[in-house]
């Protein structure tokens, strides 16, 4: 598998329990949250007008119901020259926004394909474990392999966090098509347990995955 080198700059990624509720896996929609989805919207376009590379508003619509994972509705995802943490947390916080369920900053660990140039849902993975988060990106490209023959996913831009982030990593790309065909062909392949989940295992990280859309696209 050919990886391309990876990006410059920094990464920060916020996110919000604005109004979480789910049915089942899927995020119930909520009139609450759709305003402060707007306020998000706006803001991701200044912070592109004020020279950010990119700047994404994000809806969660899916959580993969797995015990410890992160429980948010509502994301900011951005890629600029300079870490922003502080700055986004006073910004949104000047908007209204509670303080935020995550406020982690990143370095691009490793890509392939074009997440930008594509849209679709999106799959935020994050994977945490007793391990060094360059071991944490060893295990994904590792992985990532099965994805792209399996389920022919064809893109990841890999989020490595700093170390006073709660994960090490989180997988950012765009899904190849739906949402639930996606998760269930994981789940119906033995391959996946028997080469994504043993390696996931030896190295000794968990995933938690979410699926989201880009909101005002």
């Amino acid at each position: 598998m050919n990886f391309d080198a990876p990006l410059d700059g920094w990464f920060t990624h916020l996110a919000w329990n604005i109004d979480l509720s789910t049915r089942g896996p899927f995020v119930k929609a909520s009139s609450r949250r759709a305003d402060y989805d707007h306020r998000l919207v706006n803001l991701a376009k200044k912070l592109r007008d004020e020279g950010a590379t990119t700047a994404h508003a994000l809806g969660v619509t899916v959580i993969v119901p797995v015990k410890g994972g992160p429980q948010y509705d509502l994301a900011l995802l951005v890629h600029a020259a300079e870490p922003m943490r502080d700055s986004l947390v006073e910004r949104t916080t000047a908007l209204g926004f509670p303080s935020p369920e995550l406020a982690m900053t990143a370095r691009n660990g490793g890509r392939f394909g074009d997440t930008e140039g594509q849209d679709g849902e999106i799959l935020l993975n994050h994977f945490a474990g007793e391990t060094s988060s360059e071991n944490a990106v060893e295990a994904w490209k590792s992985v990532s392999e099965w994805y792209a023959r399996a389920l022919k996913v064809d893109n990841s831009t890999l989020l490595e966090f700093t170390p006073d982030a709660p994960f090490l990593i989180m997988n950012y790309a765009v899904l190849p098509g739906k949402t639930v065909p996606f998760l269930a062909g994981q789940l119906l392949r033995p391959s996946f347990y028997s080469v994504v989940r043993k390696q996931l295992h030896n190295v000794g990280i968990e995933p938690f995955p979410l699926i989201a859309r880009r909101l005002g696209a």
